[in-house]
């Protein structure tokens, strides 16, 4: 189970779909065989399903635009009409240039980015159950384990249940100095009740109150399940707003996934604890060398 969650979770899913629907273009093209037409429908289905699953929020113009060319391209291949073979190596070279587009527009979202040195920064920390836990008294979670085995100064600031719109409640009544500020948030709403229009206002409120000189703002970007790319389409326009730094999916969904890792779906046991310590520090440790 925690490779499917992997694989659709961290955007695998959407590279291998796109690699299939190319590489079925291109086989198309080099091979003329009788079953050429079977393999290029098969093979491209499954790779725009696979993306589809995926929810990689990209622009809907350009999947509207890709799927359409796709889905012509399909049935060209399959079509006998004499005046076809003038416009099927058009298309399938369309295809493939619409989807390796659509490569090097994702590919952004899954590369880390070194943080620029910041003395020795106090860390406040935004978050829901994944980093508060579920109350176990005896559990120490990664926040504290991070702030123990590097001397940072933190605040913890996460909860349980806790929303975008109830941490900017929060937030409103926090005091919140300079340094490095992580949100992890976002997980309630988006399987919860909140709708997208909603999380983009609070989420909007929370990042303006958040972004400012003297100050860096991390988010974890949201692992989504099939079609909720709304979500992930807010949260990418809202960080490029205000110069968040997005932490590429992959790495929040690799310690979910992570053997002994969760209790749950979701909720770390001591092991994930350790193992999310370990990553954000990974993430922030260039901001604390002298």
């Amino acid at each position: 189970m925690n490779w499917i969650i992997y694989f659709f979770g961290s955007g695998a899913a959407f590279f291998l779909g796109v690699g299939l629907v190319t590489a079925t273009a291109g086989i198309s093209s080099i091979y003329q065989r009788k079953w050429t037409p079977r393999t290029a429908t098969l093979g491209a289905l499954t790779g725009l399903i696979l993306i589809a699953l995926s929810a990689t929020p990209l622009p809907y113009w350009f999947y509207g635009m890709a799927g359409v060319v796709s889905l012509l391209w399909l049935v060209t291949e399959r079509s006998e009409r004499k005046t076809i073979p003038k416009i099927r190596p058009l298309l399938r070279c369309t295809v493939v240039f619409l989807w390796c587009a659509a490569i090097l527009m994702e590919i952004p979202y899954h590369l880390g980015h070194a943080l620029k040195p910041a003395g020795h920064p106090t860390l406040s920390i935004f978050a829901d159950s994944v980093t508060a836990g579920m109350g176990e008294t005896s559990l120490e979670t990664w926040p504290h384990l991070l702030a123990r085995s590097h001397s940072i100064d933190m605040q913890d600031h996460s909860q349980m249940g806790a929303k975008v719109g109830s941490m900017l409640r929060k937030a409103e009544k926090t005091p919140v100095g300079n340094g490095i500020i992580l949100l992890e948030i976002g997980g309630n709403d988006l399987l919860g009740s909140t709708s997208a229009i909603e999380f983009e206002r609070d989420l909007d409120l929370l990042l303006a109150k958040f972004a400012g000189k003297g100050r860096i703002v991390l988010m974890f970007e949201l692992p989504l399940p099939p079609f909720a790319n709304e979500f992930g389409r807010i949260q990418r326009s809202l960080v490029r707003k205000y110069g968040v730094h997005l932490v590429p999916k992959r790495i929040f969904v690799g310690v979910l996934t992570a053997d002994g890792a969760i209790v749950d779906s979701v909720h770390l046991t001591a092991r994930g604890h350790e193992l999310m310590a370990e990553t954000v520090w990974s993430l922030i440790r260039t901001a604390y060398a002298d």
